[in-house]
């Protein structure tokens, strides 16, 4: 089996569904092992209970949101990082990290709010993030979580506003 984990369930029948989990992945893991498997569950059980927008939602957001669960529940992956480079919907960890900003920016209840836009109509991206945060484009709040990400690493977002460094110190010729 390929990849960590995956659910399934049935066409006829979405009351039952399947959680497989790759032996050799949770055998070979470096990471605690009670741990892992715990977050494996914990992300693989979302995916029974989230909506997906008719099928039409991004998997990025899909995977996303189930590693946001995975992460407030506190189980976590010790190799997991926040960063905000490429798209917000590369997924897994990116986009949970991501949502998770949206939650405490757009308070309690955000994220919820977002998979329950996801069911029985198929994703509008524009009208999900407008609804559930204050009106604003995605890419706006990707920008900004990338801006607020470089604060509290220390250092400054780089908008193109910043004037040019100028040398303090000049070799002799």
């Amino acid at each position: 089996m390929n990849g960590v984990a995956y659910t399934t369930g049935m066409d006829l029948d979405h009351d039952h569904k399947e959680l497989h989990i790759n032996l050799d992945y949770i055998v070979n893991t470096k990471s605690p092992k009670r741990h892992e498997i715990l977050g494996v569950l914990c992300h693989e059980l979302v995916h029974c209970f989230q909506w997906a927008a008719n099928g039409t939602c991004p998997g990025g957001l899909i995977e996303g949101i189930a590693d946001w669960v995975r992460l407030r529940a506190g189980l976590s992956a010790k190799h997991w990082k926040q960063e905000a480079e490429g798209k917000w919907d590369g997924g897994y960890q990116h986009t949970g990290y991501f949502l998770e900003y949206l939650e405490q920016r757009f308070g309690e209840g955000t994220v919820r709010r977002m998979n329950g836009c996801l069911r029985g109509k198929d994703y509008d991206e524009e009208k999900l993030f407008g609804e559930c945060c204050g009106g604003r484009k995605v890419e706006d709040l990707w920008k900004d979580y990338g801006k607020e990400l470089e604060k509290k690493a220390g250092t400054k977002a780089d908008d193109g506003d910043a004037p040019e460094p100028i040398p303090t110190h000049v070799a002799n010729p």
